[in-house]
C-alpha cells in the first residue's frame, strides 16, 4: 500500500462500511472454528490493527505485518502482540497458530504460492486457514494500483492454490455480491476519464484515489445492514460473484503438503516461538 494511505485506513476501520461488512464477516466465520484463551489466531499482514483488536476478543490474537506504518497505527490502537515481519517467512514456531487469517494479502506479492506454504507451516495440523482476495480483473482500477495489488482473482484459481499448498478445502465462495455492480459501474468510469485526462496530458499515477470515502451516516449504515444480510445468506450459499473471494481451508492431520525444490525457503527460517512476540515486540 502506498505508504500515505495508512492514516486514511486507519481512520476509516471503525466506521466504513466497508470494514464494518468485513469484521462481521470475518469474527462471525473464526467464532465457528474456536475461541478462547488458548485458541491462538495471527493476522497475517494485519495492516493498521482493527481486525486484529476485535480478534482478541476470540482468542489470543497477533498481527504480523511487513510495514513500520502499519504497526505503529496497530499499536496506537491497544494491539499488543505484533510483530513486524514478512509474511513470506513468518517470525513463529511451526504449528504455532490453531487459526490463521490473510485478509486481502496474498495479492500483495509475486509469490502467493509461497506465502500460502509458509501460512501451512505455522498452523498445528487441523488447524484453519481464512483467505480473502480481490476477484475479477474486470473491477482493476486505481484502488488496485494504491494498494500494490499484483492480480485479482477467480474461485477456481484460488482453490487450487490453496490446495496446491497442501490444505484441503472447507469453502470458497465470492462474497461483497451485492456491491458488485456499482463497484464496477464506478470502476470503469473512473478508470476512462482517468484515460481520459491522462490523453490530455492530466495526471495520471501521481494523483491516484482509493475507494475509501467518507459517506453520510444515513447511507453508510444502510450499506452495512445490506452487506450484514448477505454474511447471513453466506451462512447458507456460495454466491456465484462478487468483490471478493472468501476460501476457508484447513491443514490436513496427516500432511499433504508437496516438497519442492525452495517452497519451504524462508518458512523453515521461521522458528521463533510466538511466545517472543507476546508483548508486541517487532
Amino acid at each position: 500500500m502506498e505508504p500515505s494511505f495508512y492514516e486514511d485506513y486507519y481512520r476509516h476501520e471503525n466506521n466504513h462500511w466497508w470494514f464494518r461488512w468485513r469484521f462481521d464477516l470475518i469474527t462471525r466465520l473464526v467464532k465457528s472454528l474456536g475461541s478462547g484463551d488458548s485458541f491462538r489466531i495471527l493476522d497475517a499482514g494485519c495492516g493498521t490493527g482493527q481486525m486484529t483488536k476485535r480478534l482478541g476478543a476470540i482468542g489470543l490474537a497477533f498481527g504480523l505485518d511487513s510495514a513500520p506504518e502499519a504497526i505503529a497505527f496497530a499499536r496506537s490502537r491497544g494491539v499488543e502482540r505484533l510483530a513486524q515481519g514478512s509474511i513470506t517467512a513468518p517470525p513463529f514456531a511451526n504449528g504455532a497458530f490453531d487459526c490463521v487469517l490473510a485478509l486481502d494479502v496474498i495479492e500483495h506479492v509475486d509469490d502467493d504460492f509461497g506465502i500460502l506454504t509458509s501460512l501451512f507451516q505455522i498452523l498445528r495440523p487441523g488447524g484453519h486457514l481464512i483467505v480473502t482476495v480481490p476477484a475479477f480483473d474486470a473491477l482493476w482500477s486505481e484502488h488496485d494500483e494504491i494498494n500494490h495489488h499484483k492480480r485479482r482473482y477467480r474461485a477456481p484459481h484460488l482453490r487450487s492454490l490453496i490446495e496446491t499448498a497442501g490444505f484441503e478445502i472447507d469453502r470458497v465462495t465470492y462474497c461483497n455480491t451485492a456491491m458488485y455492480v456499482p463497484v464496477l459501474v464506478t470502476r470503469k468510469a473512473k478508470n476512462f476519464a482517468r484515460a481520459f485526462n491522462i490523453k490530455l496530458g492530466g495526471h495520471g499515477h501521481d494523483h491516484l484515489q482509493s475507494d475509501l470515502g467518507d459517506y453520510p451516516p444515513i447511507i453508510n449504515d444502510a450499506l452495512f445492514k445490506v452487506m450484514r444480510g448477505e454474511n447471513r445468506l453466506m451462512d447458507r450459499v456460495n454466491l456465484p460473484f462478487g468483490v471478493s473471494i472468501l476460501a476457508v481451508a484447513t491443514r490436513p492431520v496427516v500432511s499433504t503438503a508437496p516438497i519442492a525444490d525452495g517452497m519451504l525457503a524462508g518458512a523453515g527460517a521461521a522458528t521463533r516461538s510466538v511466545e517472543q512476540h507476546s508483548h508486541g515486540s517487532s
